[in-house]
């Protein structure tokens, strides 16, 4: 059975909102444990989680940059979450440089890697900058499959950097402002927060399946014209005369 990860988010974020709302304290308890646990690792440990899930994503960087921006604040979490996913993403490519395609199909998720794969067969290299900002799509697998299609590392190199900044950036000052809020006992900033990855989710899944419907069509017209082709001599029966040209 495939793992739907829109469906598996989906009920996590809904279960969050659930505890968030009906236990305030408990999630305000947890939440101050898990800023606790990154103020002990200090930077050094940030920037290490970092690159290790930008190498085998066990944790969504989006998460891990919400807790560093609340925990050391936007500037500290910004310089250093971004230094981590640019590490990351120069290992990953480094991997896929040297070792291949045999050994990145056994790091990545196949489907995936599918999907990248069409990615750059269709966009190219200018995937690679584009890839930060779209959901789903493991950035892990990008970074490998650009070593393996041999990318140029300046190529590979300025795009990514220039698609990480603004989301660490980003997630880095939700995180500010999320953690602020929670200290002082309000979660209507984290309640907005998860309702629009809830309506996220949604959309992209709508999306996906339009996408999915539209091109069934498509796909099953180039299936029929394969299987019919003009008849030759090959296909007369015993009994028809050959064409003779004039």
């Amino acid at each position: 059975m495939k793992l739907n990860i829109k469906l598996l988010l989906s009920i996590i974020v809904i279960i969050t909102i659930a505890i968030v709302n009906i236990l305030p304290r408990v999630f305000s308890e947890y939440f101050n444990q898990l800023q606790e646990v990154m103020l002990k690792g200090g930077l050094l440990g940030f920037y290490m989680l970092m690159v290790v899930q930008s190498i085998i994503a066990v944790i969504p960087a989006e998460a891990v940059l919400i807790m560093s921006g609340s925990a050391f604040g936007f500037e500290a979490s910004s310089i250093v979450g971004t230094l981590g996913l640019m590490s990351g993403a120069l290992i990953n490519y480094a991997i896929g440089l040297k070792f291949g395609k045999p050994l990145v199909e056994k790091l990545v998720n196949r489907e995936q890697f599918e999907k990248v794969e069409k990615l750059f067969a269709k966009h190219g290299y200018k995937i690679i900058f584009a890839a930060r900002f779209i959901p789903w799509i493991s950035f892990d697998a990008i970074s490998y499959f650009a070593g393996v299609a041999g990318i140029a590392s300046a190529s590979f190199t300025v795009a990514t950097l220039l698609g990480t900044i603004p989301r660490a950036l980003f997630y880095s000052y939700m995180g500010e402002k999320v953690g602020a809020s929670i200290s002082k006992g309000d979660i209507t900033l984290l309640n907005y927060l998860l309702i629009a990855t809830l309506i996220a989710i949604a959309f992209l899944t709508l999306v996906s399946r339009l996408g999915k419907t539209s091109r069934k069509p498509v796909e099953e017209a180039g299936g029929a014209s394969l299987s019919m082709r003009a008849p030759s001599e090959t296909d007369c029966s015993p009994g028809d005369p050959p064409s003779v040209a004039s």
